[in-house]
């Protein structure tokens, strides 16, 4: 058998090999440099122009002026204790978290459900409930908030709180139905029939096997439901009345009316909440993936 030349090494002399572009190393072209620094560049003006207005807002909350300007006059905590001191403000925040929360739990377990069902169906009219059930996220919200109107309106359910979590609900479903439907995608059916074979029923079924696979996509399907019902603004206008004030609403009524640093406080609190969800999801993300590679 006869070897390449090239690989024969004389002695004495180090083996060289071909040159290999490192990986995160710049483009070697000028052409590639360019369309590289290029597209960093308008990367960082989005980010820029995302995060630069939230960042204003954070500041301004600890501005020690009583009225909004930038740049800062000072640094004090005088609003936020001010926020805490206003039993208007509590309320408010305590009753978005309220409608929030059974707005998620109604539009988990909807989603959940409907995404089982339609993966699990053969019938034809399943795109047709899928399109139904992802309208939501289509539609105008201004055309959902008049329609919720004049269907509270009839039954004279305007004000109730409740019912402002069923028709937050409804905006939450979409999003439940999509991450649990894009992981059933990847689930294997076989487990289920598996677990029937051996004698489980079609609940225990579920609840023992189809769920706990299912846990990170109900979880983040859950958490976009929770955040949307918090921080929603234009149905709570129309659906609200004048018992139901949520945190969106008393920061729309402050807006029109009363301009401080106290809406920098509130609008910090709601980027602190959905910002703290979002890595409270990553986490608990992190730490099941760590536990299923043990």
């Amino acid at each position: 058998m006869s070897v390449p030349a090239s690989t024969i090494e004389a002695p004495g002399v180090p083996r060289t090999r071909p040159p290999t572009r490192r990986r995160g190393r710049l483009p070697a072209t000028p052409m590639e440099r360019a369309l590289h620094w290029s597209l960093l560049g308008v990367v960082t003006l989005v980010f820029a122009f995302l995060v630069i207005p939230i960042l204003i807002v954070v500041l301004e909350s600890f501005n020690s002026a009583d009225y909004l300007s930038f740049p800062l006059e000072g640094w004090s905590l005088h609003h936020y204790r001010r926020f805490f001191a206003d039993s208007a403000w509590v309320e408010a925040t305590l009753l978005s978290a309220r409608i929030a929360l059974l707005a998620a739990v109604i539009a988990t377990v909807v989603g959940t459900v409907a995404a089982w069902g339609l993966a699990r169906s053969t019938s034809r009219g399943k795109g047709l409930v899928f399109a139904l059930l992802y309208s939501p996220l289509v539609i105008p919200i201004i055309v959902l908030a008049m329609s919720y109107y004049f269907t509270f309106a009839d039954y004279k359910l305007i004000g109730q709180w409740q019912m402002v979590a069923v028709a937050y609900s409804v905006m939450g479903i979409p999003y439940v139905l999509v991450s649990v439907s894009s992981a059933l995608q990847q689930f294997d059916p076989e487990l289920e029939n598996a677990a029937r074979t051996l004698g489980a029923g079609m609940t225990r079924t579920l609840l023992r096997i189809t769920l706990p696979s299912l846990t990170s996509a109900i979880s983040a399907g859950a958490l976009f439901a929770f955040v949307i019902a918090f921080d929603e603004a234009v149905i709570i206008l129309f659906v609200a009345g004048n018992d139901s004030v949520t945190l969106a609403r008393k920061l729309w009524d402050s807006v029109r009316y009363d301009l401080t640093p106290t809406l920098a406080v509130a609008g910090t609190i709601l980027i602190a909440v959905c910002v703290g969800l979002f890595c409270l999801s990553e986490l608990i993300k992190t730490i099941r993936e760590r536990r299923e590679r043990r």
